[in-house]
């Protein structure tokens, strides 16, 4: 397989590796990608149910709904600074679509480390790329970005989210893809124009972050008179690989994730009860 900086190099890909360092994201189109992303957004309209409300309708765990969502998330130039950003034997974790609708309802900031507490490592756990199949403007309801802000290796503070310091939108046209390490701090603006914006959510994680072993195949009946902290090792009351569907027991169960990453006080903070 190519070295890793030929292929940075054939693929012309050396500003936006510059970008990752500097700012924590960049913007770069694919032949792919511009060739498929009209079938890209047709089939989130199809998988993804509209919705009236402000928030932006959203569903996961879409791979398998239809053949262009594997052409997309496989595109070379984007496993090129995957690979950059998190190195060699990188996993895809996570994939969805949404479509954003005109309306005050935004996503508030944070970084995608959502389960590491601060400080961050020098090295990145993960990112997130975003196919933008409709324009990316401020007033489309475009992705908020902090410059820089993933250089400070923690979560943003209640203050930084109600006040994001340094917030600009990610200007994107249609086929782009918006890559972000996970420590980079963004959230996206409301959108104010009709119509969707409609976009397609992947995310990549460094392959050592999962355990060596799976003992899913052992039954409840063996918990029974065991020490009760065993179902939490062995990733029983944990939000990650369970495909969620974000039913009421799948909340709970992200929000007793969150509780085991970063306390109860972790909601506290954010004034939630």
């Amino acid at each position: 397989m190519q070295k890793l900086h030929d292929r940075i190099i054939e693929q012309g890909l050396e500003e936006n590796v510059a970008e990752l360092d500097r700012w924590g994201y960049t913007i770069f189109h694919d032949e792919r990608t511009d060739r498929i992303v009209d079938d890209v957004r047709e089939a989130i309209i199809r998988t993804v149910a509209a919705g009236d409300e402000e928030k932006a309708p959203t569903r996961f765990t879409i791979l398998g709904e239809d053949p262009i969502f594997a052409d997309a998330i496989s595109t070379p130039k984007l496993l090129t600074l995957v690979e950059y950003l998190l190195g060699k034997g990188a996993l895809f974790s996570q994939l969805s679509g949404s479509r954003r609708r005109a309306g005050k309802g935004s996503l508030g900031l944070h970084a995608d480390n959502s389960w590491f507490p601060a400080p961050f490592p020098e090295w990145e756990i993960m990112c997130t790329a975003c196919l933008v199949t409709d324009e990316f403007t401020e007033e489309s309801g475009a992705t908020l970005v902090v410059p820089g802000s993933h250089k400070l290796k923690r979560h943003p503070s209640p203050e930084e989210r109600a006040e994001p310091e340094g917030a600009q939108p990610i200007v994107a046209s249609k086929g782009a893809i918006c890559l972000w390490d996970g420590s980079v701090w963004h959230g996206n603006y409301p959108r104010q124009i009709p119509g969707e914006r409609v976009v397609l959510h992947m995310t990549y994680t460094r392959i050592g972050m999962q355990p060596i072993e799976n003992y899913d195949h052992l039954g409840e009946d063996w918990f029974a008179g065991k020490d009760p902290e065993l179902p939490r090792l062995l990733g029983r009351e944990i939000f990650l690989g369970r495909s969620p569907t974000f039913k009421q027991n799948d909340r709970e169960l992200l929000r007793k994730t969150y509780d085991q990453v970063h306390g109860s006080e972790f909601w506290q903070k954010r004034g939630i009860t």
